[in-house]
C-alpha cells in the first residue's frame, strides 16, 4: 500500500500531467509530423496529401509533413502502424473507407478496431470516380459490360486496392443492381495507379478509380471512360454518363480525411485541424485538387468528420454483407 509520503510525491506528477499536455499542445509541432498513406504511391490518396504537404511548414511551426507510404493488406498495414503510434500528434493517417471504417468487417485478426482506434481530425476532400475499360473492350455501355457478368458469372474482372475499398464497394453495388446471378471477379493491386495500369494492359476488364489515377491512361488512349460515379455527368467529361443512369441509386465517391491514434489531446487535434483548414483554403491548393482530381474540398471540424465516419459505416456495411464478404 502506498505510504503518505509516496502519495505526496506522486500527486505533483499527476497534477502536472494536464499542464504538461497543454504545454506540449501549444508547441505542436516541434518536430516533423509523419502522415502514413496506407497504399502505394501514385494513387489519389497519395497525390492529395502530397499537394498539401509543402504548405504545412508555414502553418506548423516550420516543421515538415513527411509522407510515408505503407501499402498492403487493403490498407490495414499502414492503418495499424498509425493506430499503434503514440497519440502525440506526430504520426497521423490518411483515412478512407476500408482501412479506417470497415476493416473490422473484413479481417478477423485485425491489429486494431477502426471504430475505436482513431481520433478524427479533419475531412479533407471528396473525389468523383470513373469506371474505365481497356480501349478495345467490346461493350459500349455499362449495361452491356455487366451483361457479360450475368452471362458468365465470376469471369468479368475488376481491379481494386483491397476488399472494402470504395472501388470494391462500388463494383459490388453495381453487381447487386445488375440482376440476379451477376458475379464479378475482384483482383487486388497495391495502388490506384497499378489498378488502372492492369486495365490498360488488358489483364483486367475494368476498374473504378479517381480521375487523377486514370488521366494519363485516358490521354494515351489505352483505356476509355464508360461511366462516372456522380449523380450527374462531370464537367470535365460531359459525354460520360453516370452509373445511376443505367443502375439507379449507384452513387459513390472517394473521400479522404486525416486521423490520429485514439487519445490525441484535444488541443493538438484543434491545431492540426486549423493547419489543414488553412492549407485547404489556399487558392493554389484548391486549384491543384480541383484540376487534378475533380475534388470537392471540404475541411470543417473534427466533429463533422467523426459523424461522417459513422454515416459511412452505416451505409456500406450492408453492401459488404450483401456481397457475401466475411471477416477472414
Amino acid at each position: 500500500m502506498p505510504t503518505r509520503r509516496a502519495l505526496g510525491l506522486l500527486a505533483p506528477a499527476v497534477l502536472a500531467t494536464p499542464r504538461r499536455v497543454a504545454a506540449q499542445a501549444e508547441t505542436w509541432p516541434d518536430r516533423p509530423v509523419r502522415v502514413v498513406v496506407p497504399f502505394g504511391p501514385g494513387g489519389a490518396i497519395d497525390i492529395l496529401i502530397r499537394i498539401m504537404a509543402p504548405h504545412f511548414p508555414a502553418r506548423g511551426n516550420g516543421q515538415p509533413l513527411v509522407v510515408e507510404n505503407r501499402g498492403g493488406a487493403g490498407g490495414t498495414i499502414g492503418a495499424a502502424l498509425a493506430a499503434q503510434a503514440r497519440p502525440d500528434g506526430y504520426t497521423l493517417l490518411m483515412a478512407e473507407q476500408a482501412s479506417a471504417v470497415l476493416a473490422h468487417e473484413l479481417y478477423r485478426n485485425l491489429a486494431y478496431d477502426p471504430r475505436t482506434a482513431f481520433t478524427p481530425i479533419i475531412f479533407l476532400a471528396e473525389l468523383p470516380m470513373v469506371l474505365v475499360v481497356r480501349a478495345n473492350q467490346p461493350a459500349s455501355s455499362l449495361a452491356e459490360l455487366l451483361a457479360q457478368a450475368r452471362e458468365t458469372p465470376g469471369r468479368l474482372s475488376y481491379s481494386t486496392v483491397g476488399v472494402g475499398h470504395i472501388s470494391h464497394l462500388t463494383a459490388e453495388l453495381l453487381a447487386s443492381r445488375a440482376g440476379e446471378g451477376t458475379r464479378l471477379l475482384s483482383v487486388i493491386y497495391r495502388s490506384g495507379a497499378e489498378m488502372v495500369a492492369a486495365v490498360a494492359r488488358g489483364e483486367i476488364d475494368f476498374t473504378i478509380t479517381s480521375l487523377s489515377s486514370a488521366a494519363g491512361f485516358l490521354q494515351a488512349g489505352s483505356i476509355r471512360a464508360m461511366a462516372v460515379s456522380t449523380p450527374q455527368p462531370l464537367a470535365s467529361m460531359p459525354e460520360v454518363p453516370p452509373m445511376a443512369a443505367s443502375f439507379p441509386g449507384v452513387v459513390a465517391s472517394l473521400w479522404y480525411g486525416l486521423v490520429g491514434p485514439a487519445g490525441m489531446p484535444a488541443p493538438v487535434v484543434t491545431r492540426a485541424n486549423a493547419a489543414c483548414n488553412a492549407i485547404l483554403a489556399l487558392p493554389e491548393v484548391r486549384d491543384a485538387l480541383q484540376r487534378q482530381q475533380g475534388a470537392k474540398i471540404l475541411g470543417g471540424t473534427a466533429e463533422q468528420f467523426a459523424r461522417h465516419l459513422i454515416t459511412e459505416r452505416e451505409r456500406w456495411t450492408p453492401v459488404l454483407h450483401a456481397a457475401g464478404v466475411k471477416a477472414e
